[in-house]
């Protein structure tokens, strides 16, 4: 032990390098203004909206070196982007094209731009097909924050190429056309390819179709409350961007989300759907649900639908999951090819769980208050300490709360119980304009070895190493990571030679 941590100094803080851009211009929008200030940003300029209702279309395009930053001057009073009873087809705009009305706010070949603080409101065209927000052409580092969607035709929309966007913090609410076709329905999100990381957000009462409807080559939706669906939840479908041979692979990951079906949904055969509706062949679609809370009607829809009829490959896992509600884990239409894998999942008694292993079935998982929405777990649940952490992607974080506390998230002490949901959690709700805690690194001793650990909420940072703490190059640490029920770690032998290390993201 003395040994160890006499050659081994570990920074104990997060470090996360800062990243420099030369100084940008501060630009003020107030309502007296026109959508000409919002779209001159350059790389680097911070682009302030003022209080007040605005109702013209913004078309960017920079593919900024640096982020242009656009946001509420006060997010407590953001500005509201209303169209009222006014169509996108007859707003004010720079952009004239044929596809004009597609978004209120439209980002074409964009790259580095961070929006935060605004409501979008009746984004609507005549087509019945506009989006609050639509971004395309391979839009990249497309970053949203603290947004409010409601009562537009989509809530986000487009998705192309290599197109990538994350989206945090954000409420959707009554999204969808009900006067839409119901061969091409609109969604709360209707993604049609590229890259989409989806946390903390509140998604609930899509007017028509799905809560999300996702085409991506890869998207993780992640500690999020889905409620009330008008159709099904959500799905994975064919991305619009494939053509040719392939093959082709695309992969829906849902971790640590909450799922409340509607009473009456549209669709009361299925919760989470995936489906080759373009016909693509070569084609393989995959999910992985983990540490998911499914609270179902009682309509017996399946949590995963494997809808691979016409033989396309698709592959489920199912891991740590509540599915409450239902009799059904999962359906699978085409067994040769398609699978369903996973394990130590709770069902109710006489729930059939198929292929899934080591179920838990008891006649309640043990939720602290359903009526009160509160689906936390009683320290007398069965769903307690009963999860296999031997999988990929453990939870390190979880939603916070319920739908009063919304667009939230809190730390995840351990990932040993099923669900979104870790039982007697005491710790705190981080908000959009919250503090992000940090992740502290420490040390033990191994034998001749050392360990270092730091929690699971940090997962996605990198471990650095260098020789001296005021080192300018920070090298990423080469050992292999273990990834347990609560924490991460390395393990490498001691050395005379001092070595320091630090958290990156």
């Amino acid at each position: 032990m003395r040994r160890s941590l006499s050659v081994l100094l570990v920074s104990s803080a997060l470090s996360v390098l800062a990243s420099f851009r030369a100084p940008g211009v501060h630009i003020t929008v107030t309502t007296n203004d026109t959508y000409a200030k919002i779209e001159s940003a350059q790389a680097g300029d911070e682009v302030v909206i003022s209080p007040g209702t605005y109702a013209f279309r913004v078309y960017l395009t920079k593919a900024a070196s640096s982020t242009i930053n656009i946001h509420a001057l006060d997010p407590a009073n953001p500005p509201v982007w209303d169209f009222g009873s006014v169509l996108l087809d007859n707003a004010p705009g720079s952009y004239t094209a044929g596809d004009k009305a597609r978004g209120g706010w439209q980002f074409s070949g964009a790259k580095n731009y961070s929006i935060s603080g605004i409501v979008f409101r009746n984004c609507r065209n005549a087509a019945k097909n506009a989006g609050a927000i639509r971004y395309y052409n391979s839009t990249t580092n497309l970053y949203i924050k603290d947004c409010v969607f409601a009562f537009n035709d989509n809530g986000l929309t487009g998705g192309t190429q290599d197109s990538q966007a994350v989206v945090e913090y954000c409420e959707f609410s009554t999204n969808g056309n009900p006067a839409a076709s119901t061969s091409s329905p609109t969604h709360s999100i209707y993604v049609y390819g590229g890259y989409l990381a989806l946390r903390y957000c509140y998604v609930h009462d899509s007017a028509q179709g799905q809560n999300f409807h996702i085409r991506c080559r890869d998207a993780t939706l992640e500690y999020n409350w889905f409620a009330r669906a008008n159709n099904y939840d959500g799905d994975l479908m064919t991305d619009d961007d494939f053509s040719g041979p392939g093959p082709f692979t695309q992969t829906l990951t849902l971790r640590g989300n909450l799922f409340v079906q509607n009473l009456l949904p549209g669709n009361h055969s299925q919760a989470i759907a995936m489906y080759n509706d373009a016909g693509l062949t070569n084609l393989t679609l995959n999910v992985r649900a983990l540490y998911n809370t499914y609270v179902g009607a009682n309509t017996n829809a399946a949590f995963v639908h494997v809808s691979n009829a016409d033989g396309t490959r698709m592959n489920a896992e199912i891991w740590n999951n509540i599915i409450y509600g239902t009799k059904t884990a999962s359906l699978v239409e085409d067994a040769s090819h398609g699978t369903v894998v996973g394990a130590n999942n709770w069902l109710q008694t006489g729930a059939a769980p198929g292929p899934l292993t080591n179920t838990v079935q008891t006649a309640s998982p043990g939720f602290r208050n359903p009526g009160a929405k509160d689906f936390t777990l009683t320290n007398g649940s069965p769903c307690i300490n009963a999860a296999i952490t031997s999988v990929y992607g453990l939870p390190g974080k979880e939603y916070y709360l319920n739908e009063t506390n919304v667009c939230r998230w809190r730390i995840r002490p351990s990932a040993r119980d099923l669900g979104a949901f870790e039982s007697n959690n005491t710790n705190g709700g981080i908000g959009p304009n919250t503090a992000t805690p940090k992740a502290r690194l420490t040390i033990s001793s191994a034998g001749t070895n050392v360990a270092v650990f730091w929690p699971l909420f940090a997962q996605e940072f990198q471990l650095k190493q260098a020789t001296q703490l005021t080192s300018a190059v920070w090298a990423a640490a080469a050992y292999p990571r273990t990834t347990n029920a609560t924490a991460i770690s390395v393990v490498m032998r001691a050395t005379n030679s001092p070595t320091f290390f630090r958290l990156e993201q």
